[in-house]
């Protein structure tokens, strides 16, 4: 896996740290656009409040992320004790806000402002071309937008997890928005919240949702999607890549008509009709698989054709109808959507983008699982309860992942961190 977290030096005075063109932390920070904060803050704030508010409350949030403080209480001790971490935050005077300024941070900002801020970010990644960068290794024909994948993974409780068991059976925790998990043999924290994030196959995240740890992944796919229409009406998405929890046929339709997304989603075991291949590619009249020609959106359809592929054969026992006639591809034949879009979708098991995406799911899940339980230790440093205060940690990790990614490609000319794209 791709080194996620930047690993920074040790801080000694704020002017030599400063000085030092080797420091990560301070080329870090100084490499910041500041203006999509600034925008939001100025909305959020005014002219209101002490002095402490503004860009500055933002940069010490990205700080504490990136510095794995574990709380606020800790976050203003740091900023007390070490000169480097005020000045490129640009807390100016040795004045440093009080710890519960952030709590009003949160409240002026809500879930709405953190949002705006990282979608500022992320249209940042955009004109750099990293949210959908040449990939040599799919089709050049492919769909042009984003190839996306979505996940989840698993916040453990801050609260007291010693509950109380209600007569209908349900558990009420000090926090009422946090339930148990699904039993998993992994699962050492099975209370909690769940994070539904909605990524780029290379690696950047777009939308964030919370839910109760009991929640289905499939209750947050559709949601994640409207919002990131919201949020970003101008980019469009072209796939998404889903494990075999979302292989349902309701899920293939919504996705594609509704959305105009190809799902390229791993697949329980499907069984096709007589004349097919297990991949659910036609067979001609003597059994020969077939090619696909086309795939016709407008239509809602596949064309596939023989292609003669008998003229090939070694040995020929049969007399072919199509053979002789003057129309090289030979048989033609449709699939059409309308009979299952999960079985004769554009993206069914034999296809080549789904060959060629699905490998890459494997690899995305593997290291996106270690992005997720590492992301600057999510889980540990939440120290937050309710579902809205949860999201905008959530936000906070995923504004510090895509400011990691935008320095590793202007520094390092690093153009994801989960796929090998240095070309």
């Amino acid at each position: 896996m791709g080194e996620i977290q930047i690993p920074f030096g040790t801080i000694s005075s704020a002017a030599a740290d400063l000085a030092d063109r080797k420091n990560d932390l301070v080329n870090y920070f100084l490499s910041i656009d500041t203006q999509p904060i600034a925008t939001v803050v100025e909305k959020a704030f005014g002219r209101r409040g002490p002095k402490g508010y503004g860009v500055s409350l933002v940069l010490s949030r990205i700080l504490k992320v990136k510095q794995v403080f574990i709380s606020d209480r800790i976050l203003v001790q740091r900023l007390k004790e070490v000169a480097t971490y005020r000045r490129l935050c640009g807390f100016s005077g040795g004045k440093v806000p009080a710890h519960n300024t952030y709590n009003t941070l949160r409240k002026r900002l809500g879930i709405r402002g953190y949002a705006e801020i990282h979608a500022g970010f992320v249209r940042h990644v955009h004109a750099l071309d990293l949210l959908d960068p040449k990939l040599p290794m799919l089709p050049k024909n492919r769909r042009k937008g984003l190839i996306v994948v979505a996940d989840s993974t698993t916040i453990q409780a801050y609260c007291s997890t010693n509950g109380k068991k209600q007569p209908d059976g349900s558990w009420l925790f000090t926090d009422p928005s946090v339930t148990f998990g699904r039993p998993h043999h992994r699962d050492k924290f099975p209370v909690g919240h769940k994070a539904h994030s909605l990524m780029t196959i290379t690696g950047v995240p777009l939308v964030s949702e919370i839910s109760p740890r009991n929640a289905s992944d499939q209750d947050y796919l559709f949601p994640l999607l409207d919002e990131f229409r919201e949020r970003f009406p101008e980019i469009k998405i072209a796939y998404i890549v889903l494990d075999r929890g979302y292989d349902a046929e309701p899920i293939h339709q919504k996705l594609y008509e509704d959305y105009e997304i190809i799902p390229v989603i791993i697949r329980k075991k499907t069984a096709y009709p007589k004349g097919f291949t297990a991949d659910g590619i036609p067979l001609c009249i003597w059994g020969q698989q077939m090619s696909r020609v086309v795939v016709d959106y407008a239509r809602k359809r596949s064309k596939y054709a023989c292609r003669k592929i008998c003229q090939r054969a070694e040995q020929m026992t049969f007399e072919c109808p199509y053979l002789k006639n003057s129309f090289r591809n030979g048989l033609i034949y449709y699939t059409r959507f309308k009979d299952s879009y999960r079985k004769y979708g554009p993206a069914i098991p034999g296809s080549t983008i789904y060959k060629k995406l699905k490998p890459m799911r494997t690899a995305i899940e593997r290291n996106y699982g270690l992005v997720k339980e590492n992301r600057y230790r999510m889980e540990h440093t939440n120290t937050y309860m309710g579902m809205d205060n949860v999201l905008m940690h959530v936000i906070e990790h995923d504004i510090s992942l895509t400011l990691d990614i935008i320095f590793m490609f202007r520094r390092y000319k690093k153009i994801s961190p989960l796929l090998k794209l240095n070309y």
